[in-house]
């Protein structure tokens, strides 16, 4: 499992096989596809650079260790 942190180093959300994004509770919020993060509802909502996830403007979303 991949824990995901919020620039705070919050605990937000998770990912089991790399695939999916789920909320800390468990909630489906997204999904992963050739280097981009997308919601629920196919909307890209940020890239993959490294260990972190970056929304459209370049800003973190979250980061991993």
């Amino acid at each position: 499992m991949t824990k995901y942190y919020d620039s705070s180093g919050t605990y937000k959300a998770y990912s089991n096989e790399g695939k999916n994004l789920f909320s800390e509770s468990g909630e489906h919020i997204g999904h992963f596809l050739n280097g981009f993060l997308y919601d629920t509802k196919g909307r890209a909502i940020g890239h993959v650079k490294g260990k972190w996830i970056l929304d459209k403007s370049g800003k973190p979303i979250y980061y991993t260790e």
